[in-house]
């Protein structure tokens, strides 16, 4: 068994589409597994359609970095690690903020990204999902 299940990712996804309807925003979310591949994504009534991509890639930042938030992973950004990450991923790795860990058990098991507010609403979006697991 997968350590993050589609169950799971569909969990993350509906708890983050609601924490975004709270905050009256329309978002794209996006949940990964601790590899990079993608679980589940999806996009709100509305929302652009590059949300979803947008979303994906800072969830592939977190879990690239090893677990770390990607508001974290700002300040590396133009540096040649994150770079060469970057090109590894063809551009669809995104060091911003957005995108936090999922963790089980004390096991990194994936992350979920959110795009279409500011940062910190994506965040705070991507939270409510990640939380839904524990």
């Amino acid at each position: 068994m997968p350590d993050i299940t589609l169950d799971d990712g569909l969990k993350v996804l509906s708890t983050a589409f609601a924490k975004a309807k709270n905050l009256d925003l329309v978002v794209g979310v996006s949940v990964v597994d601790a590899r990079g591949d993608l679980v589940v994504s999806a996009r709100m009534d509305g929302s652009l359609w590059w949300w979803t991509e947008s979303s994906r890639a800072k969830a592939l930042a977190t879990v690239t970095y090893g677990g770390i938030p990607s508001r974290e992973l700002e300040d590396r950004a133009s540096k040649p690690v994150a770079q060469t990450l970057i090109q590894m991923h063809q551009g669809r790795m995104a060091p911003q903020q957005g995108a936090v860990p999922i963790f089980k058990n004390g096991k990194l098991v994936g992350a979920v990204g959110t795009a279409g507010g500011t940062g910190q609403e994506d965040e705070d979006i991507s939270s409510s999902g990640a939380e839904s697991l524990t």
